[in-house]
């Protein structure tokens, strides 16, 4: 009898796994998406961690006269493109889930777009930050599974 239970509280587990899984994917690329917005905002790198290509004079000019900092390329001024930035589920079915950080709204996705000939795609996240989602995910299953 206690197999049969064990059999039973296994597939209970695999049920309950499966039902949650997009919403462990979605919080996973919530943290992902808040590292980039960190990354990028606190020191001005893309996901290869090199320093993003710098303001234009113009745009070095414009900012110091608005009181923004100009050490590094930020992408920050209102505070509306990095609230605008998330993830957003694109797939799931058959045990899998697949979501996407960008923009929700057309002039975020504009500034992004732009942004992509001369300092590549800002929403890419770095290995360390790939690891630190991985690395959490594992452990948020591990304790899922009392490990």
């Amino acid at each position: 009898m206690a197999f049969e239970t064990e059999i039973q509280q296994i597939r209970q587990l695999k049920s309950d796994l499966l039902r949650t899984q997009a919403q462990r994917v979605l919080a996973i690329a919530f943290d992902v998406s808040a590292l980039i917005k960190l990354r990028i905002q606190t020191r001005g790198e893309n996901s290869q961690n090199e320093k993003l290509p710098y303001y234009t004079p113009f745009t070095v000019r414009s900012r110091k006269a608005q009181g923004y900092q100009v050490g590094f390329v930020d992408y920050t001024q209102t505070g509306q493109l990095w609230a605008s930035v998330g993830p957003r589920l694109i797939s799931e079915g058959d045990g899998k889930v697949s979501a996407v950080i960008e923009s929700r709204n057309q002039r975020g996705k504009g500034i992004l777009d732009k942004a992509v000939p001369k300092r590549g795609n800002l929403l890419l996240a770095s290995e360390e930050e790939l690891k630190i989602a991985q690395d959490a995910y594992t452990r948020g299953l591990e304790n899922l599974l009392n490990f």
